[in-house]
């Protein structure tokens, strides 16, 4: 009967102290005022999170103006071209780019044979910024692409030669109709083309002073349609380069930020 009444009391007391063990962190918490226990994981996730800045979804507006092609006629390229470009920052992560430019020449071949254009350009892609998660939002390193087109109006004609013999012009040689023999006239104005093309290009952007950055971009070209007159190709496609399938541009721009705030 003793022994019985031992164990039920050592059992009872065993009891006793787990609730004990139990009950009293919760109330010496709650007299402290701790909040529950959270794990060291979770409380360092929350940690982070509340350190980490928050990037507003618009962060400003890029207007650069060309100036590479101005550049080059002036040391003595046969072509002038320039574009304004607008691109808007997202999360300072994406810049959805708009472009649009203008592209003239005339020029002499060797063979005698004038070419003449004035024609827009327009283009529209998205950038993206390489550098989105360094501290420093000034300057960055950005890849990206475009869809660009250009309808084209020029004029071609040959230049007219003066007989030697019998005074007078005469039709360029370099013209020969090589089915009825002999040289036909070649003046053909107003003639009209379409070429589209897409852009994939590699740029920096970098902040100079204030709000005025500077930036240049490599750009490669591939041409994939186009709408050519019968009566001959454009030999210079603005914001394209020389009539070729593939071809390879540098823009060098003058950027304005326009802040968010």
């Amino acid at each position: 009967m003793a022994q019985r009444t031992l164990h039920s009391s050592l059992k009872l007391a065993i009891s006793l102290l787990l609730l004990f063990c139990m009950v009293m962190p919760a109330v010496a918490q709650q007299q402290q005022g701790y909040l529950p226990h959270v794990p060291k994981r979770d409380q360092k996730k929350k940690e982070k999170k509340e350190g980490e800045e928050e990037i507003p979804l618009y962060n400003g507006v890029y207007v650069g103006l060309d100036i590479y092609g101005l550049g080059a006629r002036v040391l003595g390229s046969d072509f002038l071209s320039s574009e304004i470009s607008v691109g808007v920052n997202l999360k300072n992560r994406f810049i959805p780019t708009i472009e649009a430019g203008l592209g003239t020449t005339d020029t002499w071949s060797e063979t005698g044979t004038n070419y003449k254009s004035t024609s827009p350009f327009f283009k529209i892609g998205v950038d993206y910024n390489t550098m989105a998660k360094k501290k420093d939002k000034s300057s960055f390193l950005y890849v990206g692409v475009r869809y660009a087109f250009s309808p084209i109006t020029y004029d071609i004609y040959s230049l007219a030669l003066k007989d030697p013999i019998y005074g007078g012009e005469i039709s360029n040689p370099s013209f020969e109709d090589y089915i009825w023999g002999g040289t036909v006239p070649y003046n053909h104005p107003g003639q009209k083309a379409t070429v589209q093309w897409f852009e994939f290009l590699v740029g920096v952007n970098v902040k100079i002073y204030r709000n005025f950055h500077m930036g240049w971009a490599v750009r490669m070209k591939y041409r994939i349609a186009e709408s050519i007159s019968e009566y001959g190709n454009p030999w210079m496609v603005p914001g394209f380069g020389k009539y070729n399938k593939n071809t390879l541009g540098v823009t060098y721009s003058l950027i304005y930020k326009i802040p968010s705030k």
